[in-house]
């Protein structure tokens, strides 16, 4: 029989298709593992709450996972050593939901003072699970993308994704309320079910084949010094960085302030979420032509205005007047969508074309990680500082929430300004 002929990738055809087909399966597991486990969840958050955690702490949790990216820098120290790069990412992959389900498991059985200590340290390691394989495994996703087809196979795998997400949190809300705010154990058989996926997402990989380009990558020191000398990519940091101030400290609090502030019942919360979600998958092919036409820089402009909206409805909402919180994430599922774009599309943008180009997404992680890490971080203390705070102007009326919100409206305005870092309509970086 005449062998099948190979890719560019050196695959044979046969080899691309089950090689992408089990990258959607993989994305799609992985997709019911994240809308479960992430720190950023409502699930994890109940589990945290109910396990006696301060609200107040949540910050330093959703740090640990992030500044975990910094194992990333381990990653290209070992990476020139590893012979079998497709055999790692498989073995250590799966670290990441084993850890996250042994520590659950064992938290409700833990003394209180001790809880919080233990869950940082398991999700600091299982984290770290995941930064290890980053590199190689992000590389070998876009090394097995047929050039020809890399716009059509990612838009049907962020449909996957998306679909993935808005199913597993419906059935997460139903669950979770059932189970109860303060039924520790039970939130925690929901989150290592959750793991479980995490699990599937790992061996799905198990039947795609690695490129050789992928294989025998190599990463030399000289190209993370490339990485900042290039004045694209700079501007691409600094306005990315800048832009995303307000939210590096508000994200961790999102879920705490539904469940703790606003009292909403999970199933609420997941319809809320999905509702977001099918915004986001909708909008997202007129956001990509709304992109080509206006250009980076001025559809980041547009979308500030809608984040300030966002963050002065968590400011205005109260147990007794939820829908401006509801309404505006399903309104910013429409800017989230045009921001994914627009921020691949100007990542891809100012990576010059040459052997570097790992280097540049390895630091575009490591840089937007720690930095969210930082900000979960600074505002612990900034909560902290704000606890019995209690405002008022007019009709409206702050607490330590409250406040925490507003001043997060207050500090995206300025923050829109860094959308004069991006590349405008017309013009050509790389």
């Amino acid at each position: 029989m005449e062998e099948s002929p190979r890719m560019r990738s050196g695959l044979t055809k046969e080899e691309t298709r089950t090689s992408l087909e089990a990258f959607n399966w993989s994305a799609t597991f992985r997709g019911v593992f994240d809308t479960i486990c992430a720190a950023t969840t409502f699930v994890f958050a109940g589990f945290v709450l109910s396990a006696g955690i301060p609200k107040e702490k949540m910050g330093f949790i959703n740090s640990v996972v992030s500044l975990a990216c910094i194992i990333q820098i381990l990653s290209l120290l070992v990476l020139n050593r590893i012979e079998d790069k497709r055999r790692f990412v498989l073995s250590v992959a799966l670290a990441e939901p084993l850890l996250m389900i042994a520590g659950v498991m064992a938290i409700p059985f833990l003394p209180q003072s001790v809880r919080i200590y233990a869950l940082i340290v398991v999700v600091f390691m299982a984290a770290a699970s995941l930064h290890l394989t980053r590199p190689v495994a992000d590389d070998w996703l876009a090394a097995t993308i047929p050039v020809e087809v890399r716009g059509r196979y990612l838009g049907r795998r962020f449909q996957f994704l998306t679909l993935s997400i808005i199913v597993t949190t419906l059935a997460a809300g139903q669950i979770a309320e059932r189970i109860g705010k303060a039924n520790t154990l039970g939130l925690a058989l929901i989150l290592a079910a959750g793991g479980v996926f995490g699990i599937l997402s790992v061996l799905a990989l198990r039947k795609a084949t690695m490129p050789a380009v992928s294989a025998n990558s190599r990463i030399r020191w000289g190209a993370l010094r490339e990485t900042w000398e290039n004045r694209l990519f700079r501007r691409y940091i600094s306005g990315l960085l800048i832009y995303n101030i307000p939210f590096y400290l508000a994200v961790p609090y999102y879920q705490v302030f539904n469940l703790k502030i606003l009292h909403m019942r999970e199933s609420v919360i997941a319809y809320m979420m999905a509702g977001y979600s099918i915004v986001k998958i909708l909008t997202a092919p007129f956001c990509g032509r709304w992109l080509d036409r206006l250009g980076p820089r001025l559809t980041l402009y547009l979308c500030g205005p809608v984040y300030v909206l966002f963050f002065a409805a968590f400011t205005v909402s109260t147990p007794d007047r939820t829908w401006p919180v509801i309404v505006a994430w399903c309104a910013v599922g429409f800017t989230d969508a045009a921001y994914t774009i627009l921020i691949a599309s100007a990542l891809y943008a100012s990576v010059p074309h040459s052997p570097s180009r790992p280097a540049y997404f390895a630091i575009n992680n490591l840089v937007g990680l720690a930095t969210y890490g930082a900000g979960s971080l600074l505002a612990v203390p900034i909560l902290e500082a704000l606890e019995g705070v209690n405002w008022r102007f007019g009709p409206l009326q702050l607490d330590q929430f409250h406040a925490f919100f507003a001043g997060c409206t207050l500090l995206m305005i300025p923050c829109i300004l860094s959308s004069q870092f991006f590349v405008g309509r017309g013009k050509v970086e790389g």
